[in-house]
């Protein structure tokens, strides 16, 4: 896919997240601000696209488990990738049936918080985008997941919430925080080897934030009109030293040892 294509593609996956959200919030939905504007929709965008790009020449030996998928977002965007993938998650969303561009999509959902319904080894990948930290057996989760990965399975683990993060600690000191753990990078590490997983790749994105909560629609509408400024400023300042170690979140592809 060339380079217009694949901006064309981004800009007309924004259009639809950002669809969706209106489409539950017009139904009264209240837990939209994770896409209800481009700046924190790009999030998702810029998870398939990674996702997608570990998937071609045979490197995932078998499906991708979409886990704790919530709305069913990133499915949505990786199924339009042509990314085999099955979504999952614990309780059903109550405005899923309102949202018509989710009307093909399939979701799995178990009744367990920590056990998953599939055989050992039944996938290639598994994917995790600002669940993990939320989960009530963080330990218990992570076995989970490696018992049903192929030998080398990767873990997409995205949107982990950085420990050092100026945007969190103006979320606690406001009482905004929705993050009940937070990790370091050494910390993130460690807890995926000790439950077996080998860190391929760690980077910081999020030095700029995105969701905005607690902040006016008015401000959002502003905000959102320069996402791709947004985008390409957080680029360059998550990745370069002190500012990356104040960024929002951590991101980890690990494999299964």
């Amino acid at each position: 896919m060339g380079r217009q294509s694949r901006t064309d593609q981004g800009r007309q996956d924004l259009e639809l997240l950002i669809r969706m959200a209106a489409s539950a919030k017009s139904a009264g939905a209240t837990d939209m601000e994770h896409m209800d504007g481009p700046a924190a929709a790009m999030n998702y965008v810029r998870a398939a696209d990674l996702v997608a790009s570990y998937c071609g020449r045979g490197r995932l030996h078998g499906p991708i488990l979409d886990w704790g998928c919530g709305y069913g977002q990133v499915s949505l965007l990786l199924q339009r990738r042509g990314v085999k993938v099955l979504s999952y998650d614990v309780g059903r969303r109550g405005w899923v049936e309102r949202i018509p561009e989710l009307s093909d999509l399939r979701i799995e959902y178990g009744e367990d918080r920590v056990k998953l319904p599939y055989e050992s080894g039944s996938f290639g990948a598994a994917l995790s985008v600002g669940v993990l930290e939320h989960v009530p057996d963080i330990d218990g989760s992570l076995e989970e997941i490696n018992r049903i990965l192929a030998p080398s399975g990767l873990l997409f683990l995205l949107m982990f919430p950085n420990r050092f993060s100026w945007a969190e600690k103006l979320a606690e000191w406001g009482e905004r925080s929705v993050h009940p753990v937070k990790f370091t990078a050494a910390s993130t590490s460690e807890l995926l080897k000790r439950h077996g997983f080998l860190t391929e790749k760690l980077w910081r994105r999020n030095f700029l934030p995105r969701n905005l909560t607690g902040l006016s629609p008015r401000v959002k509408v502003w905000y959102g009109k320069f996402y791709r400024q947004v985008e390409f400023c957080d680029r360059f300042l998550a990745n370069l030293p002190p500012t990356s170690f104040l960024s929002g979140v951590l991101e980890v592809v690990a494999r299964k040892g």
